[in-house]
């Protein structure tokens, strides 16, 4: 789950258009296969959820929790905080597992 996680914040990411750095939210999937995605980034352009749809913030209301990532090159940044909701504990441990793998930082609702 975290490898398609990952795999679309490139995505999300990249917007077109002009302007300074950009602060959104995406919700993507359904159910117990349900993420939320907090993008903070100093690049430019219009947020851009591909798939999924913009809502004002990630809800925290049944969410097992959140892996925190950053990454700075070449003068840009981009933080992103990907919510689960699977709901399962067996999920919720193998979705931490996957975070600190991947460099991230797991933090509860």
């Amino acid at each position: 789950m975290l490898g398609w996680a990952l795999g679309s914040l490139s995505f999300v990411v990249i917007g077109c258009g002009s302007g300074g750095g950009n602060t959104f939210s995406c919700l993507m999937g359904t159910g117990t296969s349900r993420l939320c995605i907090e993008t903070t980034t100093s690049v430019p352009g219009n947020p851009n959820c591909g798939g999924g749809m913009q809502v004002a913030a990630c809800p925290r209301t049944g969410a097992d929790g959140a892996c925190l990532q950053s990454v700075s090159l070449g003068g840009a940044s981009v933080s992103q905080t990907i919510w689960y909701y699977s709901g399962s504990p067996a999920a919720t441990s193998q979705e931490m597992s996957d975070c600190a793998d991947n460099g991230g930082r797991w933090t509860s609702p």
